[in-house]
């Protein structure tokens, strides 16, 4: 929340700006379009044998923005292994000249495991002539999507309220403004008598802020919360200074 107006008359706060939603929503959205784009999805290996050292693989790796082919000769090749990063693993060719990813990054280590070890067998197997694996990682595609996903559902489901004091009309007029829904409350300010700052606990025992307008009969007005207890000391501060000079 921010003051963006204060004057002797009028006092509006805002709790968002367009940066608190347009921000997160594009980070989300880059990492969606990254993973959709650039990350490849499908990774294909076709090996044919003419003779024992003698042959070539072909190396196919797919993603929306298209596929790269690699050549690599039989010869070359001397078999594959996992590399695991954390909960992630992909499996690399091992051949003469280094290391050449064949799978992206993925959890499912039993997959790869398996995939490690057809290739391994078919170089050890000079009687074996042709070998064809291909491996399609949806995860990725779908970790890209639910990062769209996030990024709409911030512009959507965002909303944005505004506090307006006006001392000329007695009135506070309270603005929320979304995609899907606006709503305008207006209370008047002789209800208002005071302001606190109140205290809670989540479930993971974090402390969470919010400003409270006392309104005559007991009732509450509350702003959104949250863990920036300067931030809603402040706005409180300003409030109450708003209204003892109203009096």
């Amino acid at each position: 929340m921010k003051i963006i107006k204060q004057t002797a008359s009028e006092l509006i706060i805002q709790t968002q700006s367009i940066f608190d939603f347009w921000l997160p929503s594009c980070l989300f959205m880059a990492f969606g379009l990254f993973g959709l784009a650039f990350d490849y999805h499908k990774a294909t290996l076709s090996c044919q044998r003419l003779q024992a050292k003698q042959g070539s693989c072909q190396l196919v790796r797919s993603n929306l923005l298209g596929s790269k082919i690699q050549e690599i000769e039989l010869a070359s090749l001397q078999g594959a292994k996992v590399q695991r990063c954390g909960y992630k693993t992909r499996v690399v060719l091992l051949t003469s000249v280094g290391y050449v990813p064949f799978t992206a990054n993925s959890p499912n280590w039993g997959s790869q495991d398996a995939v490690a070890s057809d290739i391994n067998f078919f170089v050890k197997n000079a009687k074996d002539r042709l070998l064809r694996l291909s491996q399609e990682d949806r995860w990725l595609g779908w970790t890209g999507g639910i990062f769209l996903l996030a990024a709409a559902a911030v512009i959507l489901l965002r909303n944005n309220e505004t506090y307006s004091f006006d001392g000329n009309l007695n009135t506070l007029t309270v603005k929320q403004q979304g995609l899907l829904a606006r709503k305008v409350i207006e209370y008047s300010l002789c209800e208002i008598y005071g302001v606190e700052v109140d205290r809670t606990k989540d479930l993971q025992n974090d402390t969470w802020y919010q400003v409270r307008l006392l309104v005559c009969g007991g009732d509450r007005i509350s702003l959104p919360n949250t863990m920036n207890l300067y931030q809603q000391e402040k706005i409180a501060k300003a409030i109450n200074h708003y209204l003892n000079a109203q009096k």
